[in-house]
């Protein structure tokens, strides 16, 4: 009876450790996922503001004449999936994520030129997320 108990207490100790040193690994890569965000958050928030903007830019756009705003809604589409792309990429800390934000600074600025040229609400403010969303990108 005495080695059955010590058995059984010898086994409760064994799965504490076990609970206890896996609960320490989560909250170790909870820690490292705030450390990789709080590193790209002005970035990934600067991305996702542009996704927002692109997208009500184009919507306006393509409700107007799709003809003559088809250079910005093109960029705006392709604004849209290049800031997505950078943010889920910085987001997994992805050893890529430097090189595709430099393509999202290229394309950002590509889409706040076009929208600039247009004297709609939305494409100033989507030119102006865009500026932004670049420059932070460029710093990375």
């Amino acid at each position: 009876m005495k080695k059955l108990l010590a058995l059984m207490v010898a086994i409760c100790f064994v799965t504490m450790a076990v609970t206890t040193e896996q609960s320490a690994k989560n909250d170790a890569a909870v820690r490292n996922a705030s450390l990789v965000n709080e590193k790209y958050k002005s970035c990934i928030d600067a991305c996702n503001a542009c996704i927002v903007s692109c997208k009500s830019c184009q919507k306006m756009c393509t409700q107007m004449d799709a003809k003559k705003m088809a250079r910005c809604i093109q960029l705006c589409k392709e604004c849209v999936s290049i800031c997505r792309a950078s943010s889920q990429l910085m987001t997994l800390d992805s050893e890529s994520a430097t090189a595709i934000c430099k393509e999202c600074a290229i394309i950002c600025t590509k889409c706040a030129e076009e929208c600039n040229k247009h004297d709609m609400a939305d494409c100033k403010k989507c030119a102006t997320a865009c500026l932004k969303t670049a420059m932070l990108c460029n710093e990375m």
